[in-house]
């Protein structure tokens, strides 16, 4: 991991991210650019999707390029993982409350999903129900994605008066999906607010310490496990119906992988590692080692 985030950084740890980012950018602007038919101003979902994948790796990028600049980088990290984790497991659970909306295949992950969180937070970071309600970042998230649902669903449909109760259903239903959507692609957010907002006095985390290995380990063993289900097999499902689409899924990937290994490539040392790594090998190994 170190060797690989030195040849793809270098110097300059803006050349990854910058390069994802521009891409997808650059997606959004083709497919504005070769839009077909209709109004210039009528809805386009493919290119509010690729908006919205946009707007999701904003967030990563701004962690990458602030958070080895931060006067306690593992200790950081350490804290942000527990409530981006918990981010994860409410949209995931709010997924299961309308699985009628997604096919089987999707919903199995959702569960596979929501299963490996748990069991990163309970068994990766030692997090207990009882801190349930101390990560107010999380909470506050949660608030204001319900308000902007609230306001979508409000501006899309404020001229409708008299609805059945199953229109209503229906709305309500779509403000649920609407919101679950918005703590998707703001789930790293409260990670940006931890990194701007540290506290540069406070005691420094120990690298070495195995708490933290365990903590950094788990995090990323579950996101990149999460977002190969949700970003690889969606772009292999989307390719047929919209390459862009595809390309999208793969540059938010490709980017949540950049940042796993920079932060592990910085918590495991090699030499450190190999150190370690002699403790579990056999006699004879080791000996060659």
């Amino acid at each position: 991991m170190w060797r690989a985030q030195g040849t793809l950084h270098g110097k300059n740890n803006l050349i990854v991210p910058g390069s994802l980012l521009s891409m997808s950018v650059a997606l959004v602007v083709y497919c504005h650019m070769t839009q077909e038919g209709g109004s210039p101003y009528e809805a386009d979902p493919l290119k509010t999707f690729l908006c919205m994948i946009v707007v999701q790796i904003l967030p990563l990028v701004a962690l990458e390029l602030k958070i080895m600049s931060c006067a306690d980088p593992v200790g950081v990290f350490c804290k942000f993982a527990v409530p981006v984790t918990l981010i994860h497991v409410i949209f995931l659970t709010a997924r299961l409350l309308h699985y009628e909306s997604y096919n089987g295949m999707d919903v199995v992950c959702t569960i596979g999903s929501l299963m490996g969180a748990l069991f990163t937070m309970v068994k990766g970071f030692h997090w207990s129900p009882t801190a349930l309600f101390h990560h107010k970042s999380v909470w506050g998230l949660m608030a204001l994605c319900a308000l902007g649902a609230s306001l979508t669903q409000w501006l899309e449909h404020w001229w409708q008066w008299g609805l059945t109760t199953e229109e209503i259903s229906d709305q309500w239903k779509e403000m649920m999906e609407t919101m679950n959507a918005y703590m998707e692609i703001l789930a790293f957010v409260p990670a940006v607010w931890m990194v701007f907002c540290e506290d540069k006095n406070s005691a420094r985390v120990e690298v070495d310490s195995m708490d933290t290995k365990r903590t950094s380990t788990a995090f990323f063993l579950f996101l990149v496990g999460f977002y190969v289900t949700e970003d690889l097999l969606n772009a292999y499902a989307a390719w047929e119906m919209s390459p862009p689409a595809s390309f999208a899924h793969c540059a938010h990937f490709a980017l949540l992988v950049d940042f796993s290994f920079y932060v592990l490539a910085h918590i495991y040392n090699p030499e450190k590692l190999m150190g370690e790594l002699r403790k579990w090998l056999p006699v004879d190994v080791y000996h060659e080692v």
